[in-house]
């Protein structure tokens, strides 16, 4: 019993220090917290990840201007740089670069090696074995992720030796090709980021990567051509920023696009299905919410209490100078911007102004080139589709340009292209690195567009290069008696305040002209807020009527660099709005079409002119009952307004899901349909046809004498007979003079 109670008691004492140690650890702990807490906490963006997918991009496509079809390597050109993007909503978790190449059966094996880097840190080093020499080779590099960033660049650098004494770096058997075979693997995962609208255009609108945007448009039904006109801004949004990448907008009514960021707009009245419990708002509202059913997709949600308000949060949205914090974005009132003047256009070069080449730059260090063997700094010039060039045009460029300095006994030689074709070069003064050149860009007489594709002549889309290109001695030896050789790196750059002046330059252009629509959205971009475009499709019109609206508004700001917040979208052609301004029809073929030939073509010009001139009030283009063609047609159709002379129209016409679609798939692509002309085109599956039907009339502002001078030198019959008249007209007035003088002498 003694025993019992005592070992209780001790039992009770262990249970007592044991208690008292433990909370003498929990007051130490308490105690090192505070020292713990001190760290500032660190932001959390994502709060799931979606599963992983592998992407693969084919390697030479990442080469900076994108036109690269292969990639070389020598002694003097060492390096290639290969830029690629990452989504603000993705993450990489492995990357590994596969890389394909030949190198010259003359290169040393072992002492010769391939330098990875990643943003300019290295990521491994490989000795080329002799296996690898004088046949086609694969390799694969592993690459940290972690380096990765949203903008991103590979650079493969080649460190090649053919001898081991007296080298010559410039020798020719000196090289290594990569493969068109190469890829990048890229192991992806959707994130989820913060409903944060301080965080716009992401992750909406793309623009680290050079792939196209696809944005889904959701309505809760067939909108009216006040949501269309919102639907239309927010497109223009969209395409100004995506610019040379594309722009697809895939419409839905009242459906989830599907795991993927979208567009939906919503309104006290109508709300889509998975946005029956929307609250109802108090005015114009945009908000990022995440999408139903899925783990990382977002939707920005343009509210309203009515289609009034929607098109007032779209015009406030797109505003630069918006503040937006959170997740919700109430606009006040929207004061009306001013409309812009004709040729305004941020992304064309205006006439008789001087633009400095910072303005036409589209990245920090475009016009900075460096290595061994400078490749030339790239500028893209555009400029207005129907300039008209007389005799007395000016088109100059003032370029400053600053480089290193040749080498004692050496010499240097600064170039300038355009389009390839060279326009200028000068010897480079030994005794300082810089120069300027004052260049007159090779001209045109006539319409730009007459001008054929490969000329030495200013064209709508234009590039100008620049380059130094250094003399190099390497001079030889023996193994006795060997001279070192050592080729230094250089550097160019072109000045941002270098400048183009285009003088003595007018605006016209014979219409209808599709080829200048599809490569500069004309006649609707010379208002680049298209403020002088009216959008006519009906208030019934489909959701693949709709996307091509849309599609076709985006390309028309990527061409602009500017939003049309200004266009109008109409429902019927007796639209007030209509008869004043260039009109951009959607909808279906209106004529059954046989065959795909010329008059089919002009019955269907026929009918889209009826149609229009006759204002139906509910559908615009009324579809032909019966189809013909087996395969699925659309039609881009050029005429002249039928409600005011010299106003333009171009529509954009379907025969139904499969047509619109293939319509569409090339209006995304911005550098698809360029070459197509005249004044009707078919497009079906793989194949567009061009006809050139019905009338022509002149745009433009072009002075009298020269539209006189232009319509004789097309008919050289007047030409003559107008020489004959003027010198029988020149001749009698010297005859009557003679004799008037002769008769005052008698």
């Amino acid at each position: 019993m003694r025993m019992t109670l005592k070992m209780e008691i001790d039992a009770l004492g262990r249970s007592c220090l044991l208690a008292l140690a433990l909370s003498g650890l929990g007051i130490s702990a308490a105690a090192a917290a505070p020292a713990q807490t001190q760290e500032p906490p660190q932001p959390v963006w994502r709060t799931d990840v979606a599963g992983s997918r592998i992407e693969k991009a084919p390697l030479i496509g990442l080469v900076p201007g994108g036109q690269a079809r292969s990639v070389r390597l020598t002694g003097l050109s060492r390096t290639q740089f290969f830029d690629f993007g990452v989504r603000a909503d993705e993450v990489v978790s492995r990357a590994s670069l596969d890389l394909a190449f030949t190198v010259s059966a003359s290169v040393l094996p072992q002492v010769s090696q391939l330098n990875f880097f990643v943003n300019g840190v290295l990521q491994q080093s490989v000795n080329l074995t002799k296996e690898m020499i004088g046949a086609p080779a694969k390799l694969s590099v592993p690459l940290n992720p972690k380096a990765l960033n949203s903008r991103n660049q590979i650079s493969i650098e080649f460190i090649g030796h053919i001898k081991s004494v007296c080298e010559n770096p410039a020798d020719e058997s000196l090289w290594l090709d990569i493969s068109n075979e190469s890829t990048l693997v890229l192991e992806k995962s959707r994130i989820r980021l913060a409903n944060d609208m301080t965080k716009l255009p992401a992750p909406f609108v793309d623009m680290n990567t050079m792939q196209a945007t696809k944005l889904p448009f959701v309505f809760p039904e067939a909108p009216n051509a006040m949501a269309k006109e919102a639907a239309a801004i927010l497109a223009s949004w969209t395409g100004r920023m995506t610019n040379w990448r594309g722009a697809d907008f895939p419409v839905f009514f009242n459906a989830l696009p599907g795991p993927q960021h979208f567009v939906v707009f919503v309104t006290n009245d109508k709300k889509p299905r998975f946005l029956a419990d929307f609250p109802k708002v108090e005015g114009p509202q945009v908000s990022v919410a995440d999408a139903p059913g899925s783990l990382s997709a977002k939707m920005l949600v343009i509210a309203g209490r009515d289609e009034a308000d929607l098109l007032t949060a779209a015009k406030a949205l797109v505003r630069e100078d918006n503040v937006m914090i959170g997740d919700v974005f109430r606009p006040g009132a929207v004061p009306e911007t001013p409309a812009r003047e004709a040729y305004d256009v941020p992304n064309w070069i205006p006439v008789g102004k001087t633009v400095p080449f910072s303005k036409l730059m589209e990245y920090p260090g475009q016009l900075t080139s460096r290595g061994y063997s400078m490749p030339p700094v790239q500028l893209p010039v555009r400029l207005p589709p129907d300039l008209y060039m007389t005799g007395n045009a000016n088109l100059i460029l003032n370029v400053r340009y600053r480089s290193t300095k040749p080498m004692t006994g050496e010499t240097a030689q600064f170039r300038a292209f355009l389009n390839g074709s060279l326009i200028d070069s000068d010897p480079m003064a030994a005794k300082d690195g810089r120069g300027e050149r004052v260049i007159a860009l090779p001209g045109f007489y006539g319409a730009i567009t007459d001008n054929p594709a490969g000329s030495l002549a200013l064209m709508t889309q234009n590039v100008l290069s620049f380059g130094v290109d250094y003399e190099r001695i390497a001079e030889g030896g023996s193994p006795e008696n060997c001279k070192s050789i050592m080729i230094l790196p250089h550097q160019m750059e072109v000045e941002p305040t270098s400048t183009i002046r285009l003088e003595g330059l007018w605006h016209q252009a014979r219409m209808p002209n599709l080829k200048l629509f599809f490569q500069s959205g004309y006649p609707f971009t010379r208002y680049a807020d298209l403020s002088q475009t009216a959008v006519l499709i009906s208030d019934g019109a489909s959701a693949d009527e709709v996307a091509t609206m849309l599609n076709a508004v985006g390309r028309l700001a990527a061409v602009t660099g500017a939003v049309a917040d200004k266009v109008r979208v109409v429902s019927s052609a007796s639209d007030p709005a209509a008869a004043d301004r260039d009109i951009l029809a959607i909808g279906r073929v209106v004529t059954r079409m046989s065959d795909i030939n010329a008059e089919n073509a002009a019955d269907l010009q026929a009918h889209v002119e009826e149609a229009i001139r006759a204002r139906n009030p509910g559908d615009a283009f009324p579809a032909p009952e019966v189809k013909v063609l087996a395969e699925p047609v659309a039609a881009v159709v050029g005429l002249e307004s039928p409600l005011k002379s010299g106003r333009s129209v171009v529509a954009l016409l379907s025969e139904g899901p499969a047509s619109s679609l293939e319509l569409n798939a090339r209006l995304v692509k911005p550098g698809d349909l360029n070459n197509v002309g005249g004044t009707v085109a078919v497009v079906s599956p793989g194949n567009v046809a061009e006809f050139s039907v019905g009338d022509r009339y002149v745009v433009g502002d072009l002075p009298w004498y020269h539209r006189v001078w232009m319509r004789l030198s097309r008919h050289p019959g007047w030409l003559v007979v107008c020489a004959l008249v003027s010198a029988l007209v020149i001749g009698f007035a010297a005859f009557v003079f003679m004799r008037r003088w002769v008769g005052r002498r008698a």
